[in-house]
């Protein structure tokens, strides 16, 4: 398998809620095909697409996976995605590298949040899309109502393009609106056939000049709109069908390698050395230019590397650049994957969704060019994470080793991030919710052997004080030949908040002898930021050491170190020491029939709500400012809330202090466990 001509690939993502069938559409075009002999089935296990061990334990798809067929001439690369929100960085980070979209919508539940995602991920990189309306075999559903559904949320020129014969369990195929004729369903082709010559005269002014003029479009101009509508996103094709009976996924494939825009049609926008937006002209014969979307890394195999061909040739053991890192690599061999399945092909163009092995320096987002390339591609964003937890490895044998493997996973999934926590020394990993984490823990078992135990990770608290003190700190030690001594006499008082520690040296007259006082600061801070009320550090505080003593043979740098500490002990406790919170700036985008719940969901975290506003049709967001600590498992409870249609973005405000019951309890806690030695 070589390449071909680039008018005659397509890439297609398959999206949208999890379990509306897009493993299994994908399943029955392999058949029909010729890629496989039989027909696999989630419930067993057995399918292309779902072959991870996770995917076969919870029969769900957890990572995209790329499929090639060959349909009536024409290549067509597939690639299924997962629908859980959990998943959704899978749908941002190859979205933007693919040239349209088939939407799934489950006919028995209409649009769902899985729905909601793909689109805005396809209006955000104004990727051509469709609709395909699936399990219309079933019992109470309707496709004019889903039809009806889709127009009312994502426009009127969301236009079917073939109807379903029969319905329910008498579903006997689909008919096409502008090829087939059917007396039984004669009335409703004709009003969709005209709604459909609306729709395409509307996208394309010359049509629409001859079309006020006639009144009518001939088949080749209607042909020519519905591809030209498609392409400019103007036109948004419903297809009916079931993919369990097979019917309408044939008519799917027809349409999208007659009507959906090639490789060659696609605008490439990248950036000059100067940081200006120029426009690549796409070509089999140019220099070669191509993105990495995804990274597989196994401890056996390797890496190996999803990338997407925008424009030229690259072929088997061929130098090229990583012009993002300025990287020298080698292409090695080269396949296109169906599932597991590697095809070794000795080049790939334009529009081909490839993979490379054992490249060294090359990831995520990566512009990837023939060498002398001075253009980057747009690093695109993906969904933030907001889901954190401190992980530990079960065996101290596993602690070196731990790190490394949460490297390689977030190298597979971008999404995932890990990092030491300073403030807290716990270990973090962060991802889009609990069943990713759950799911990237599993993986870590089984491909690294490493096992390890998560929990909520600790707030970053801090200590100040509100009031003012004046003690003495003095260490002084008896025990054979020399002793210990130093004496220190320090006020404490509290800095503006965010204006961190201050240490002021107003001793006079040598009572405190000048090769000390650095160690008297010293012990100041290392107490403080041990802290003194509840573990946390002591922030926004001035230190003013204005008195003390000393002997002659007993003081020591130790010595007064600790009489600092005692200081630190004692002032800090006399003078109204209090608790502080980071406080969170929290926007939570909501469809309108929730608003009252999670307006009162917020005030009930001891939220201040800042204000509301519109963000698009029957949606809006909520600003609010949220303590960290309550909002910890947020994720999992505002999907519960909304049923998975509402989202949160965060970021850290500022620093405010505890409310009194509230530290009262950290305080207790506290010194329970000190008292237990822990």
């Amino acid at each position: 398998m070589g390449t071909v001509d680039a008018g005659k690939v397509r890439n297609v993502g398959i999206v949208g809620h999890g379990g509306v069938g897009k493993t299994m559409f994908i399943e029955h075009v392999l058949h029909a095909a010729g890629k496989t002999t039989r027909l696999g089935s989630i419930a067993d296990s057995n399918t292309v697409g779902d072959y991870l061990e996770e995917e076969k334990q919870r029969k769900q798809t957890i990572a995209m996976k790329l499929m090639h067929v060959d349909w009536k001439g024409v290549r067509v690369h597939l690639v299924d995605h997962p629908g859980y929100a959990d998943f959704l960085g899978e749908v941002a980070a190859s979205t933007p590298l693919l040239d349209a979209l088939i939407i799934m919508v489950d006919a028995t539940t209409g649009i769902q949040v899985g729905t909601d995602h793909a689109i805005k991920y396809a209006n955000l990189h104004k990727i051509p899309h469709a609709f395909f309306v699936n399990k219309l075999d079933r019992e109470h559903t309707s496709f004019t109502a889903i039809v009806e559904q889709l127009r009312e949320a994502y426009g009127s020129h969301c236009i079917p393009l073939d109807v379903p014969v029969g319905s329910a369990a008498n579903l006997k195929g689909v008919a096409n609106i502008l090829k087939d004729q059917s007396a039984e369903l004669a009335d409703e082709i004709e009003a969709l056939k005209n709604s459909l010559v609306d729709a395409v005269a509307e996208s394309d002014d010359a049509l629409l000049e001859k079309f006020l003029e006639t009144g009518a479009l001939s088949q080749d101009e209607i042909a020519h709109g519905i591809h030209h509508g498609i392409e400019m996103d103007e036109l948004m094709p419903i297809f009916a069908g079931s993919v369990e009976k097979n019917i309408g996924v044939n008519e799917l494939m027809d349409f999208i390698v007659e009507y959906f825009p090639t490789p060659l049609e696609r605008h490439v926008i990248a950036k000059n050395g100067k940081e200006e937006d120029i426009e690549v002209k796409v070509s089999v014969d140019g220099p070669f230019l191509g993105q990495v979307f995804r990274s597989v890394v196994d401890p056996y195999v390797g890496h190996l590397t999803y990338f997407r061909v925008l424009s030229g040739t690259l072929r088997e053991d061929t130098d090229f650049l990583n012009v993002s890192n300025g990287s020298k690599e080698r292409t090695g061999k080269l396949f296109m994957m169906c599932g597991k399945e590697q095809v070794a092909v000795p080049a790939v163009g334009p529009g081909d969704l490839a993979a490379m092995t054992k490249l060294k320096h090359t990831h995520f987002g990566d512009t990837i060019a023939a060498p002398g390339t001075a253009i980057t591609l747009p690093r695109h964003p993906l969904p933030e994470s907001m889901v954190k937890l401190a992980i530990f490895p079960k065996s101290r044998a596993d602690e070196d080793k731990i790190g490394e493997a949460l490297h390689h996973l977030a190298e597979e999934d971008p999404t995932f991030s890990h990092y030491r926590d300073p403030a807290t020394h716990e270990h973090i990993v962060k991802g889009m919710g609990d069943l990713q984490l759950d799911i990237l823990l599993d993986r870590m078992k089984r491909k690294f052997h490493i096992e390890a135990t998560t929990q909520p990770p600790k707030v970053a608290l801090k200590e100040t004080i509100k009031g003012k003190s004046d003690v003495q700190g003095k260490h002084k030690k008896q025990s054979g030949g020399h002793g210990q001594y130093g004496d220190v006499h320090i006020r404490f008082s509290p800095n503006e908040r965010g204006g961190g520690y201050k240490f002021v040296d107003s001793v006079v007259g040598g009572v405190v002898p000048r090769q000390f006082i650095p160690h008297v600061d010293k012990g100041c801070q290392d107490s403080l930021e041990r802290g003194v009320i509840a573990g946390y550090p002591v922030v926004d505080v001035v230190v003013d050491l204005y008195y003390g003593s000393y002997h002659d043979v007993d003081s020591s740098e130790m010595a007064f170190k600790i009489a600092a500490s005692l200081a630190v002990q004692k002032g800090i406790r006399e003078a109204r020491p209090c608790l502080l919170e980071p406080i969170m700036e929290i926007s939570v985008t909501i469809p309108d029939e929730c608003m009252g719940d999670i307006n009162g969901d917020l005030n009930g975290r001891r939220g201040r709500i800042l204000g509301m506003e519109p963000a698009g049709p029957g949606r809006q967001t909520i600003r609010a400012l949220v303590p960290e600590s309550e909002i910890l498992r947020y994720s999992t409870d505002l999907r519960s809330k909304t049923g998975g249609r509402g989202s949160y973005e965060l970021k850290f405000d500022h620093y405010e202090e505890v409310p009194e019951h509230v530290a009262s309890g950290i305080i207790a806690e506290y010194e329970k466990r000190r008292a237990a030695g822990e």
